[in-house]
């Protein structure tokens, strides 16, 4: 099976989220990750839209002629830390896929379908015009997800959701690391710690 990764944030970390900094990845690092990742069938994939995306990732990646998918939450494009929705359209126009992270990046197992169906119709309309394309792809913030959630985020028009089975990398992953849990998943340790 074809593995994914998840990605935040590249070099200085720009979130204003609690608990951010551990997926902080050193450019240094994300740099020679990608050089391995360029000889791979790995999924890159970036959550929440961080301006680092694009001036720091976004060159690796074309130097190693990769291409990946970028999540944003609508109400945090053009805030500070954050890109802003010409960035975002350089990214798609370049050959970048764009998707959606919600409209409030909240826990969406507890939600009323009305706000599942605000989440996801909402976040997809306001990128879509943005844009002036469709989307279809969805990243589930933090993971959590039941099938419910899958269900509603079909009705509203994504074709692939994104969930916890992604890989997320953390910010002291050597590219070593990464190589083994690409290969055996995470350890014991791993999941302890998440």
């Amino acid at each position: 099976m074809q593995k994914t990764l998840a990605y935040h944030s590249i070099g200085e970390n720009n979130s204003r989220e609690l608990g951010s900094e551990l997926y902080s990845v050193p450019e240094k690092n994300f740099r020679e990750q990608m050089k391995y990742i360029s000889s791979q069938n790995v999924i890159i994939t970036f959550d929440d839209g961080l301006v680092d995306n694009y001036t720091i990732a976004y060159p690796i990646l074309r130097e190693f002629k990769l291409s990946a998918y970028f999540f944003v939450i609508p109400p945090l494009v053009g805030t500070p830390g954050y890109m802003d929705w010409l960035k975002i359209k350089l990214l798609k126009d370049a050959g970048m896929q764009v998707g959606s992270h919600g409209m409030t990046h909240r826990i969406l197992t507890g939600l009323s379908e009305a706000e599942l169906e605000f989440e996801f119709k909402e976040s997809k309309k306001i990128i879509e015009d943005k844009l002036g394309a469709s989307i279809d792809h969805i990243s589930i913030p933090r993971g959590f997800y039941n099938q419910k959630i899958i269900n509603k985020a079909r009705e509203a028009g994504y074709g692939q959701v994104f969930d916890a089975s992604r890989i997320s990398v953390k910010a002291n992953w050597s590219t070593d690391k990464l190589i083994d849990v690409l290969n055996h998943g995470y350890s014991f340790g791993d999941r302890s710690r998440f």
